[in-house]
């Protein structure tokens, strides 16, 4: 490495010494030099010099925000600081430094550098510890004297499901910093998931639920993922202390924004990474069907319902057709009428009425007609009545006679005249 670029550690020593002691154009110069360097072939030389002062910046001990921002500036382009913190660091004694600091968000910045960095780190033993300080804070509490503790656990159990796995590296930066972004929203999905409010300032879940259709529309399309663990874990809540009826409440809020916004899976496959298998059986059995989803439904079925329909009119219209044939054959009027007494009364009344249509001059059918209808209504009235007597019973299920008339058009005791 050249002379010209050790004065770069030696102006940021002095200022982590003595804050203030480098001036903002040193600053610039000292980045724009940095750079140089990594355009040369020194990229292993300048990771050597800042090793001391990687280990001040991630346990915040660097108290000048200048060097500080340098530093992270460094830290962005060195290569070789993942392999590095992965023998140097104790991502447990670090996050807990930055709970004493209190600098959640710094701290979120930072993991979602380690994890550009391919760092790397015994996983399922740090799962292990996350599982357990999440358990814990079910009966503690997210708090530590005056410390907020859940929110930066909470971030450390996301780096840490993230990070191990299977995912290639680019898809595992592409969650982190999804995760970042949308930490606002997650905090409540992590909330109902470890059953302990995070970073919020609510003393229960339906506040909580409130607070996520109060006017953050920014969480609407995101809904169902925290609708789900809420309706799973409902009966918990309560016995926690959450009133039944506000729950309930809140939930018919969120049921009703989710029927009124498209629900974007945006967020689905980062939140079954941070709560596998169990996140997703949660989603299957509690989902509730987007209005967009409902509507294609309502069109599907009306669909099939018009298909249904012509189909029996034309089917009608032949049947008709063959009696009316028959009819003009000299085949007897009480023929006639037996065959149309066969059917159900909803289908011999739609072959009736085309019937009718065909034979207004027939004198035989005008002679007849009358009566042929009021035996068809008569039989509509007995299956209706066999029907009410059915569905009466406990445990029945709606007839289906009565259905396939309200499928039809066909209204009971509404008498029809010969045409």
């Amino acid at each position: 490495m050249q002379q010209r670029y050790l004065y770069i550690f030696e102006m940021l020593r002095e200022e982590t010494r003595k804050p203030g002691s480098v001036q903002w154009y040193d600053w610039k110069q000292m980045k724009q030099d940095v750079e140089a360097m990594l355009r040369q072939g020194y990229a292993q030389d300048l990771h050597e010099q800042m090793t001391v002062f990687y280990g001040l910046y991630l346990l915040k001990e660097v108290d000048s925000r200048e060097a500080w921002n340098f530093i992270d500036f460094v830290a962005q382009k060195d290569g070789l600081i993942g392999q590095w913190a992965a023998e140097k660091l104790d991502l447990i004694v670090f996050t807990e430094r930055w709970i004493e600091g209190g600098d959640s968000k710094t701290l979120l910045a930072l993991l979602t550098r380690l994890g550009q960095t391919g760092y790397v780190a015994n996983w399922q033993e740090l799962r292990k510890m996350m599982d357990d300080k999440l358990c814990r804070m079910e009966v503690e509490g997210t708090r530590n004297g005056m410390k907020e503790t859940g929110y930066f656990y909470c971030l450390l159990h996301a780096f840490t499901m993230i990070m191990m796995s299977e995912h290639p590296i680019e898809d595992k930066i592409r969650l982190l910093e999804l995760f970042s972004q949308q930490w606002a929203f997650l905090r409540t999905v992590y909330s109902v998931m470890v059953r302990r409010i995070v970073s919020l300032n609510y003393t229960n879940f339906a506040q909580l639920a409130q607070y996520v259709v109060g006017g953050q529309q920014d969480f609407d399309p995101y809904l169902h993922l925290i609708h789900a663990p809420l309706k799973e874990r409902f009966e918990e809540l309560v016995e926690m202390g959450t009133k039944r009826e506000s729950l309930t409440r809140a939930l018919g809020k969120i049921e009703k924004r989710m029927n009124d916004t498209r629900q974007s899976p945006e967020l689905d496959e980062l939140c079954e990474v941070l709560f596998p298998e169990e996140f997703r059986n949660m989603l299957n059995q509690h989902r509730l069907p987007s209005y967009r989803e409902l509507e294609c439904e309502i069109d599907r079925i009306r669909g099939e319902l018009v298909i249904t329909q012509e189909t029996m009119n034309r089917q009608a219209k032949e049947m008709a057709t063959q009696l009316s044939t028959a009819l003009k054959a000299s085949v007897p009027i009480n023929v006639i009428e037996q065959r149309l007494l066969i059917f159900p009364s909803a289908i011999a009344l739609n072959v009736y009425m085309s019937l009718n249509t065909m034979l207004q001059i027939d004198a035989v059918w005008n002679a007849y007609s009358e009566g042929i209808l009021q035996k068809i209504l008569a039989k509509q009235q007995q299956e209706l009545q066999l029907s009410m007597n059915i569905t009466a019973q406990p445990g029945s299920n709606v007839n289906g006679v009565v259905q396939q008339q309200t499928n039809n058009g066909i209204l009971p005791n509404k008498q029809l005249s010969a045409a």
